[in-house]
């Protein structure tokens, strides 16, 4: 008499859940490579919409990949450029900030004292040395070429990806007919991590724009810089505006005193409230079905499972897992 192989649905239960911590873990240790890996899928699905505008204009696909991957270089070594640039004049301008930086250490220290505040913890600081602040950014462009060396191996799993993105939507232009479940769930999986892209691009340079001419207005150094460095973090949902805020406020306060600083952050939240938590949200419901909520929970769950380039994957690797999961629940659901 053969014996029943089938799991209890509460059995089942468990083995799905240990077998989920045991992948999440995994994830977690490996996050320095699994990062790499998942950064060059999330570009490639970025510019694929250029090679697949290329394929439906019958470029043949190994130029299409060609074409794709050089404008993609060309724009990526004009930032790299500008943010070169501007952080080469930053550190330039260093020792002018360091003078205000003192001035500003000891006008807040007089100020505690004045008021008879207990302030032992800051003054225990007092041997703080503004240099410092140059040795930091060495430190920055030090991180900053090292992710630039492993930028090679990015490209080229990239470019992998976009052979086997380019070979899928050569097929699909062909016949859309022959499609397999697999190609149809690829397509979908691209399709919805592009309007993403899309979406949060789009908002991100509408941002960046307000908050330069914001800068230039208030006649603060470097405002290109801070205004792409504003796009990138838009990238990261809910605290990204956080980020983006800090540097130029630093240096408005640096270089102008308290009230310049605080009218670029109060340009900064006005500027950036109405995209991120009025347009965003709704067209990201709308076009994604993915809510402001389960966002945020991405955010922090990625975060904490792949370190801070898990805030930037979080949105892209909740939206593929909500379509895979969506999609099995369907083919298991009674007809």
């Amino acid at each position: 008499m053969a014996k029943d192989t089938h799991l209890s649905p509460i059995l089942g239960y468990l083995v799905g859940g240990a077998s989920l911590v045991l992948i999440v873990a995994g994830l977690k240790l490996a996050a320095s490579i699994v990062n790499l890996v998942l950064i060059s899928f999330l570009l490639a699905f970025s510019i694929s919409p250029i090679q697949n505008w290329l394929i439906r204009r019958k470029f043949p696909k190994g130029l299409a990949v060609v074409i794709t991957v050089l404008l993609i270089l060309v724009g990526g070594s004009g930032l790299i450029s500008i943010l070169a640039v501007s952080v080469a004049g930053l550190i330039g301008k260093l020792p002018d900030y360091e003078a205000r930086l003192t001035s500003l250490w000891n006008a807040a220290t007089a100020f505690f004292i004045e008021r008879g505040i207990n302030i032992t913890g800051l003054l225990s600081l007092k041997e703080f040395d503004p240099r410092q602040v140059v040795a930091l950014a060495g430190k920055m462009l030090g991180a900053v070429l090292q992710g630039l060396s492993s930028s090679l191996f990015v490209v080229i799993i990239m470019v992998f990806v976009l052979m086997e993105l380019a070979s899928l939507q050569y097929s699909n232009f062909r016949s859309k007919s022959g499609r397999t479940g697999f190609q149809n769930r690829v397509n979908q999986v691209v399709e919805d991590v592009g309007k993403y892209i899309s979406i949060t691009g789009w908002n991100g340079l509408i941002n960046a724009t307000a908050n330069y001419l914001w800068l230039l207005v208030l006649g603060i150094d470097f405002a290109l810089t801070w205004a792409v460095i504003s796009f990138f973090f838009n990238f990261i949902p809910n605290i990204g505006i956080v980020m983006a805020i800090i540097p130029p406020a630093l240096i408005a306060l640096l270089e102008f005193g308290w009230v310049r600083a605080l009218l670029v952050i109060v340009g900064y939240v006005v500027l950036n409230f109405i995209s991120e938590n009025v347009i965003k949200p709704r067209t990201m419901k709308a076009r994604l079905d993915i809510s402001p909520l389960l966002t945020i929970l991405s955010v922090i769950f990625w975060s904490w499972v792949l370190g801070p380039p898990g805030t930037v994957l979080a949105v892209p690797l909740t939206i593929t897992l909500q379509k895979l999961a969506k999609e099995k629940l369907g083919q298991n659901s009674p007809a």
